[in-house]
């Protein structure tokens, strides 16, 4: 079961809520927020997979959590709860994502559709993710960075972007432009999310793509150098053996004896 959450700030309508939706096997609500803010919090640190936002709150209303969360690109979906049949508020709600708005009180076949949906999408991303991985690991000549994969949207456009650019000059200012996001709190959201820095995780990547070309091709050194990124052949060498704990002729000339 996937995680949810319910952002309202009514109680009897979160029990309501809980209540209308159990014996399900799409989710599993595991916590509740009475206020915007707090609720938009937890969602930009813990990523769930859906949120139940009631459209008028305090702090901040339902709108702009989904507003805010567009404009970061977190993953989590959206399913609008309200007292208010207004067209507009609904309009609003599906422009800025959210995949249902259910009225109050509930219905639980309105609800169980909403959920429905929202299983879908989650199936359907995790099956394109493991699609990508296999038809990696059918290309076994060509080198292929490990893939992350993250549930938070903006991360996940800075992985990917590395894993294209990670031979060019590159930093965290430029995932950050590339995201139209702020550069530190690009740099917060990735080691958050990864549990490294951007700077370790680069490396990383030149590092495993330069020891792959030491085993299975025959260019130089100071080629593997300069193809992962590293116009510095010396800073390469020190780096690589910093990761790896030997040099780069080193790491080949034991690749070559177990062949």
């Amino acid at each position: 079961m996937y995680q949810a959450i319910v952002i309202d700030d009514e109680k009897w309508v979160v029990k309501s809520l809980i209540a209308t939706i159990k014996n399900q096997d799409y989710f599993e609500i595991i916590t509740e927020f009475y206020d915007g803010l707090s609720g938009l919090e937890y969602i930009r640190i813990h990523q769930p997979a859906l949120a139940f936002v009631d459209v008028r709150l305090p702090g901040m209303g339902g709108l702009e959590i989904l507003q805010a969360a567009h404009a970061e690109g977190l993953s989590t979906l959206f399913i609008m709860i309200s007292g208010h049949a207004e067209f507009a508020y609904a309009q609003k709600a599906m422009f800025h994502n959210a995949i249902g708005y259910c009225l109050k009180p509930f219905s639980r076949s309105e609800l169980m559709d909403s959920m429905q949906k929202a299983y879908q999408l989650l199936q359907e991303q995790e099956q394109k993710a493991e699609n990508q991985e296999a038809s990696l690991e059918e290309q076994p000549n060509i080198f292929h960075p490990q893939h992350l994969v993250s549930s938070h949207k903006s991360v996940q456009m800075m992985i990917d972007y590395t894993e294209k650019h990670y031979q060019e000059d590159i930093s965290i200012q430029n995932l950050a432009e590339y995201c139209s996001i702020n550069p530190n709190y690009a740099s917060q959201i990735f080691r958050q999310e990864t549990g490294g820095t951007f700077v370790s995780y680069l490396t990383s990547l030149r590092i495993e793509h330069a020891a792959w070309l030491l085993a299975h091709s025959d260019q130089t050194v100071f080629a593997i150098a300069t193809q992962v990124g590293y116009s510095d052949y010396f800073y390469f060498a020190k780096v690589f053996k910093k990761v790896k704990g030997c040099t780069p002729t080193a790491y080949r000339k034991d690749s070559e004896e177990h062949v």
